[in-house]
Formats: structure tokens, sequence, C-alpha cells
């Protein structure tokens, strides 16, 4: 059985280590999954809009940011659509008959009102089976 020398054990555990932390740090570009309505959702977090009339919103590929907002009974917002992917997107929320496509680049603008109660799920058209699902919810 051959032995490293110490300056090569030094060397192989080094770079052994720096794999498993370029690992750990490339992360999985969808974030998380969590559950929305029953399907998988790709999670870029959650935020409490509860005191906002209008939100800067994030559609990339293949996910909504922040995925879950958080507002109040009847709240209306106003969504400034920012799609930062290399694909079209859209956001629909078939409830409210919204269905705004947002070209690469492009932006655009739907206002949405929150449910009584509960989660009210919204998605992209195209990319839905991908997981690209929000919700807002009233808690």
């Amino acid at each position: 059985m051959s032995r490293l020398k110490p300056r090569s054990a030094v060397s192989f555990a080094l770079v052994v280590t720096l794999l498993f932390v370029a690992a750990a740090c490339g992360g999985d570009e969808e974030g998380e999954t969590i559950t929305l309505g029953g399907e998988g959702a790709n999670d870029h977090g959650s935020e409490d809009v509860s005191a906002e009339g209008e939100l800067d919103f994030e559609l990339d590929d293949f996910y909504f940011a922040p995925t879950v907002l958080n507002g109040t009974s009847g709240q209306v917002i106003t969504l400034h659509l920012e799609n930062e992917g290399e694909e079209e997107h859209n956001f629909s929320l078939p409830d409210q008959e919204i269905d705004q496509d947002v070209e690469a680049g492009e932006t655009a603008d739907v206002s949405v009102t929150f449910p009584d109660s509960g989660t009210l799920v919204f998605f992209c058209e195209y990319h839905e089976n991908m997981g690209m699902r929000g919700a807002l919810r009233v808690e």
C-alpha cells in the first residue's frame, strides 16, 4: 500500500475540502421546494406585504421572488412584474382573471387582491410544471 507524503496528504485534504465547499455553495438555483395548493413550488422566500400598496416582484427561471406574499384580507396590491430570466414568463391568477405575459427583460404591472382567508395560488402558465408557482396568503 502506498503512503502519501505529508505535503501530498495536506494538498489532497485541501482539494477534497474545497470540493465539498464548492458543492455546498453551488446550491440549487431553484432553492428549496414548498407545497402550494397541493403542488410543488420553487421557494424563494416569503414577504409580509400587509402594509404595502405595491411591490417589485421578480419572475425568473423558474421561480417567483418572493414566492409567498403575506397580506391582509381583501388587501389590494400592485405587483411590478420584472422578468429577470432568459425565458418569457407569465403571471396567472385565474380566480381574478389575471393572465399577464412578460417577455425576458421586460416589466408589467398587475393588481391582485388577497383572499378573505387562506391561500390563493398563482403560477406561470408556461413553467408551472417546473415549480413556478407562488401564493397570496392571509393568516
